[in-house]
């Protein structure tokens, strides 16, 4: 996962032009527009990866294709001092980032002490070991939160470094950045404006054994926190999640996949039917939707 800050930083910027989920558009020769996920382009053809399924069309009933590299960028609409990243944002973010091989969405554990208790939220699980969480509104965050489970010494170090890296290219002034950069890594927390920005080291009795990074408005969480009732219906204990160790608990898959379709009504009108990517051994990029799981 090596990763200069220079290319880290452009590909980012570039991700962030896009605002939607399915950011390439295929205009044809007689008129009709196709959008979705171009996952191989080639001389002969693309294939467009939709929510229904691959399809492959030929270039010659291509006119004119428009993707994510080509898209205009105003960089003022990209971060704002007083909102955290959408989610949108960030999984375009690591769609864009080649070291990620799987960002899929697993059920939201409960969380039952702490600044985070009983905010509903959306969970990520990045290749083995880390982890993303959007708290409050997906489009307007009330808390973003990256972690990992893995504690081996060279791991944790690049994860740092990587995950402040990310937060970084959505902050908006120096000052912030300097901020960010200036938390103890062993546990810290500061304010930026309206924002904390914490790290919870696997010490903390709220981290479950793993290391985080987060930025978070006060405000928005106390509005975004729910009942004890109505928060049990939008998370699983841990243990039916993720093993010991931190890593997920596979042979509860199928317990996972009805719980997410179940609990993610709660969502309706503020998210799309995306639920996460994956790269085969190809290194091909395959989206999921609500429909593929």
């Amino acid at each position: 996962m090596k990763l200069t800050i220079l290319l880290f930083l452009s590909g980012l910027i570039a991700c962030h032009a896009i605002n939607h989920l399915s950011p390439d558009e295929v205009i044809m020769n007689d008129g009709t527009h196709y959008k979705g996920l171009i996952i191989k382009n080639d001389a002969r053809e693309i294939i467009l990866q939709q929510e229904t399924g691959e399809h492959v069309i030929p270039k010659a009933a291509i006119q004119r294709i428009d993707d994510a590299s080509k898209s205009m960028i105003y960089f003022s609409d990209l971060v704002s001092p007083n909102k955290a990243p959408s989610w949108r944002m960030i999984a375009q973010d690591m769609r864009c980032n080649d070291a990620v091989k799987s960002f899929i969405q697993i059920p939201a554990t409960t969380i039952s002490a702490g600044y985070l208790k009983n905010v509903p939220y959306l969970s990520f699980h990045i290749n083995k070991h880390a982890e993303m969480n959007i708290y409050g509104d997906p489009n307007n965050p009330a808390c973003v939160e990256f972690g990992t489970y893995n504690q081996n010494k060279e791991h944790l170090k690049k994860f740092q470094e990587i995950s402040r890296q990310l937060l970084a290219g959505y902050l908006s002034s120096r000052d912030a950045i300097k901020t960010l950069y200036s938390l103890n890594l062993k546990g810290d927390e500061k304010p930026v404006g309206p924002f904390l920005f914490r790290i919870m080291p696997p010490s903390d009795p709220s981290s479950s054994g793993g290391w985080w990074i987060s930025i978070y408005d006060p405000v928005l969480l106390k509005k975004a926190r729910v009942s004890d009732a109505h928060y049990q219906r939008l998370t699983l204990p841990e243990d039916q999640v993720r093993t010991h160790h931190g890593t997920l608990r596979y042979d509860l898959e199928a317990l996972h996949l009805s719980f997410l379709n179940s609990s993610m009504k709660h969502w309706l009108g503020k998210l799309s039917g995306f639920r996460g990517f994956y790269r085969n051994q190809n290194n091909e990029l395959k989206m999921m939707s609500s429909s593929s799981m």
